[in-house]
């Protein structure tokens, strides 16, 4: 596995990867390939092994640490790299990666970010997969022309068609590019060939997120939401809540509170919640359960990106009931109105929270419906074997080539 960070399970993709690894123990053994986080201290680096220990070790037989480098250039051999990939290609990611591929039967290479290695692992004659957590950077309209306003934002077309030939291009890189939905899948495929694309929805360990958390619900009543806000769009959808529909609900709800719980919060998101009442800021969690057990609604305000989110489904586990956007939700298989509320209008968004916290029985009814939409669909111990049958046919082939030609 070919990670730009270690994958401790407290944000989406990285949550993704550890489930996947440990629930396929038993079938394959992994090992992981990643970029050392820089300690602050030696209390930080304490810390480090700490998690290691807790979280890597029992799932990777073995764990190889590069440390990062200077961002690199926009073109390495001349191929383009987007801007958010260049600070994690190294020369020394890229060695590495040689001299361990003989040890391996598949490479797996997770994000986009980390693609670029791609070229090389093809050179190195092993089945290579790619996971596409999140195609929305490709997506004109939901990415780029989202992030900025005025004229400015179209400045940044050439960039984004750059983007779209640099995913084609990599795509031949690989053997099989995973997705979290046919939405992606429809996506990429007017980019590269349907046939090379494979979906594996992201799931939830059901065991682990249940309604039964031993944590009664806060009083007052919270909202909250969970992200790893150095990615653009959650940062996006806090700052968004904050500025133009807090203000509604808060208005109307004087005593509700607000919990933005999650990895590194960004700067903007700490200063759009500076000194507004009844809204706080929580930093890395090792659990966020409790945070979801005692909140009354899961609100997600997402307006970018693509693929399944995690935390959506997180929520549902829970027995928690969800508000979104029709954009978070369109790769589920909920029915808004019945599984969870979708409200794109700022007004329409503050409504649904509002009708929410005045209707307890509506709460605990949509929780309950999105427990079984859990159950029924992204149960990871199911979603799991798909990537290992993935994982098993391409070992095969593999096997077949090497007999072949010996």
């Amino acid at each position: 596995m070919l990670t730009p960070g270690p994958p401790y399970p407290w944000d989406g993709g990285s949550k993704r990867i550890h489930s996947l690894c440990r629930l396929l123990a038993d079938r394959f053994r992994f090992s992981l390939l990643t970029f050392r986080p820089p300690a602050q201290d030696i209390t930080q680096a304490a810390l480090d092994l700490q998690k290691q220990a807790l979280y890597l070790d029992p799932v990777f037989e073995a764990i190889h640490w590069v440390e990062p480098e200077e961002p690199a250039p926009a073109r390495i051999d001349g191929i383009w790299i987007p801007p958010d990939a260049r600070r994690f290609y190294c020369l020394r990611m890229e060695e590495r990666l040689a001299a361990l591929a003989g040890t391996a039967d598949i490479l797996h290479v997770e994000f986009e970010l980390m693609a670029i290695y791609g070229r090389r692992a093809r050179e190195l004659g092993r089945p290579c997969i790619l996971t596409q957590h999140d195609t929305g950077s490709l997506s004109l309209f939901n990415s780029y022309m989202r992030e900025m306003a005025g004229w400015g934002k179209f400045a940044r077309i050439p960039e984004w068609l750059k983007r779209r030939v640099f995913a084609r291009r990599s795509a031949d890189w690989f053997d099989r590019i995973v997705v979290m939905s046919e939405a992606d899948q429809n996506h990429l495929a007017g980019i590269i060939r349907r046939g090379h694309i494979q979906v594996i929805p992201t799931g939830v360990d059901l065991e682990h997120f249940h309604p039964d958390a031993g944590v009664p619900p806060a009083s007052p009543p919270r909202l909250v939401y969970v992200g790893h806000y150095p990615h653009f769009p959650n940062e996006d959808a806090v700052l968004h809540f904050l500025r133009r529909i807090w203000p509604r609900i808060r208005a109307q709800s004087p005593h509700v509170e607000f919990h933005i719980v999650g990895s590194a919060p960004t700067p903007a998101v700490r200063r759009a919640a500076q000194g507004l009442s009844g809204v706080s800021i929580t930093d890395t969690v090792p659990d966020v359960r409790p945070q979801l057990a005692a909140a009354a609604i899961f609100v997600a305000p997402l307006r970018l990106g693509c693929g399944i989110k995690g935390k959506i489904l997180e929520a549902f586990a829970m027995g928690l009931p969800v508000v979104t956007t029709r954009l978070a939700a369109a790769g589920l298989q909920a029915v808004p109105g019945r599984d969870l509320v979708v409200a794109d209008s700022d007004a329409d968004f503050a409504a649904s929270v509002l009708q929410l916290l005045n209707s307890p029985q509506a709460r605990a009814r949509l929780g309950s419906r999105g427990r079984e939409v859990a159950r029924a669909a992204y149960d990871w111990r199911r979603l799991a074997g798909r990537l290992g049958d993935l994982y098993a046919g391409l070992a095969n082939t593999s096997s077949k080539s090497d007999k072949n030609a010996a």
